[in-house]
């Protein structure tokens, strides 16, 4: 690799990022061949451990490189990395079970559901999901957010993909949808793809710049406030303010993704968008990240008004996870498996 000359008006992570993808395209490292380990990388572009490790998590989310576990990162073939979103992320899942993974308890619950539920897991689901699963998110919430919600208010879906199509039919295609810059590419690919258009707003240290805040005219923000990806940046008490502030003024929807459910901040010690302003925010979380990619579920909180909205609009749509799935979901929350595997590996992040 050439050296790394920072250029002004950009993240350094971002022109590193670019950097090693074109090195890559110009085959300096062959598909199958060790890239440099991140302190290599570090020392030698004169950059920062972190700087190196969100243009590496880049490369990764696009298919240019995979890491392995203790071993390193590694080159892809150029046409993996030309094949479509879907087909990276199933090449992303892992071959095994995470060590830390309560898999016997998981087990039994999955027993214990087929012994009292029998047939029932052959049932179609509500079209908002299992009452037992909104339930249980609901009491979740109250534990680790500090969210005062209804059952009624929570929407159970496969994905934050399939929520995310869900909103832009929701708020309309007309809807200009603002995020952060940089956000999770899939998060714009799927509005984009939906018929919305988007708009990135430069993030700062402490989130999304005021000024770029303060001139947006988008009906919906997007925000990922606790660990944003791919800047890890968790939006501060006052940044959190600022969009509430913006959202009332303006009269803007607040999407507020806490996509790794509770793994970004400690539970109790952020208060969340949508106990700041219930009347304009969503809240969207998924199980995927927390327990195990093959969890595709995840659930959507509306405010009271827009989940009326919702019923009358979309209520056609059936939920598109198993009962069965969720009825393990429910118990593994209530059981406290949740919550201990979340301590566990935030203690790991410590």
């Amino acid at each position: 690799m050439t050296r790394f000359e920072k250029k002004p008006g950009e993240s350094a992570y971002l022109q590193l990022y670019r950097q090693l993808r074109q090195a890559l395209i110009a085959g300096a490292w062959p598909p199958g061949t060790r890239l440099p380990s991140k302190r290599a990388l570090a020392a030698e572009t004169e950059l920062s451990l972190i700087t190196v490790e969100h243009a590496l998590a880049l490369l990764a989310d696009e298919g240019w490189i995979e890491t392995r576990q203790r071993s390193g990162c590694y080159a892809l073939d150029r046409g993996a990395a030309a094949r479509p979103p879907a087909a990276l992320e199933e090449m992303s899942l892992p071959a095994t079970v995470p060590e830390d993974f309560p898999f016997n308890a998981l087990a039994r619950i999955m027993r214990r559901t087929l012994s009292e539920k029998g047939e029932t897991i052959l049932a179609k689901s509500p079209p908002l999901g299992t009452p037992e699963l909104r339930a249980s998110i609901r009491r979740y919430l109250a534990r680790t957010r500090g969210m005062d919600v209804g059952e009624d208010q929570i929407l159970i879906g496969s994905g934050s993909e399939y929520l995310y199509g869900l909103l832009v039919q929701l708020f309309g295609r007309d809807t200009l949808f603002a995020l952060e810059e940089p956000s999770y590419e899939t998060i714009r690919r799927v509005y984009e793809s939906s018929g919305a258009a988007c708009v990135g707003l430069a993030m700062g240290p402490d989130g999304i710049g005021s000024e770029a805040l303060a001139s947006c005219r988008a009906g919906v923000l997007h925000v990922t406030p606790y660990r944003s990806y791919p800047s890890g940046i968790t939006a501060s008490a006052a940044k959190r303010g600022e969009y509430a502030a913006w959202a009332a003024a303006r009269g803007a929807w607040l999407v507020e993704e806490d996509y790794d459910a509770g793994l970004g901040a400690p539970p109790g010690q952020i208060e969340t968008l949508f106990s700041l302003l219930p009347e304009r925010t969503l809240y969207l979380s998924t199980f995927s990240k927390t327990l195990a990619p093959s969890f595709r579920t995840g659930f959507l909180v509306l405010p009271r008004a827009l989940m009326a909205d919702y019923r009358r609009r979309l209520g056609f749509y059936s939920c598109s996870v198993p009962v069965f799935d969720q009825y393990v979901l429910a118990s593994f929350i209530d059981s406290g498996e949740l919550e201990r595997l979340t301590n566990r590996r935030r203690k790991k992040r410590l």
